[in-house]
């Protein structure tokens, strides 16, 4: 996932800060680590007549020391889990654009 790191701090921010920014000159780019550990979360539950399953909304920290919000795609019937290991996956949307999701993330994988 692309993010930027001050360059005098290296603090990690997201989403990457653009090129366009007046801030630009004082970030560099940088790639998230693949893995982040889920921090809080919360279940949607949209009305039924939408037809729509509930989803769960997660905010997952990086390695980075920074915090993302995003989905979070779990297999029916699983629930959230805090600490829970996470991967950040690129996904495809109902309108065909690209989007990142969590998913849950082997254990064994470093």
């Amino acid at each position: 996932m692309a993010a930027s790191r001050h360059r005098e701090t290296g603090r990690c921010v997201f989403p990457r800060v653009p090129a366009a920014s007046p801030a630009a000159p004082r970030y560099e780019p940088v790639t998230l680590s693949s893995y982040a550990r889920l921090y809080s979360h919360t279940v949607i539950h949209p009305n039924p007549k939408t037809g729509q399953a509930p989803f769960a909304l997660v905010y997952a920290d990086f390695p980075e020391e920074v915090r993302v919000f995003g989905r979070l795609d779990l297999p029916e019937g699983v629930r959230p889990s805090i600490g829970a290991r996470l991967e950040a996956v690129i996904d495809e949307s109902a309108d065909g654009n690209a989007r990142y999701v969590f998913v849950p993330a082997e254990e064994a994988v470093p």
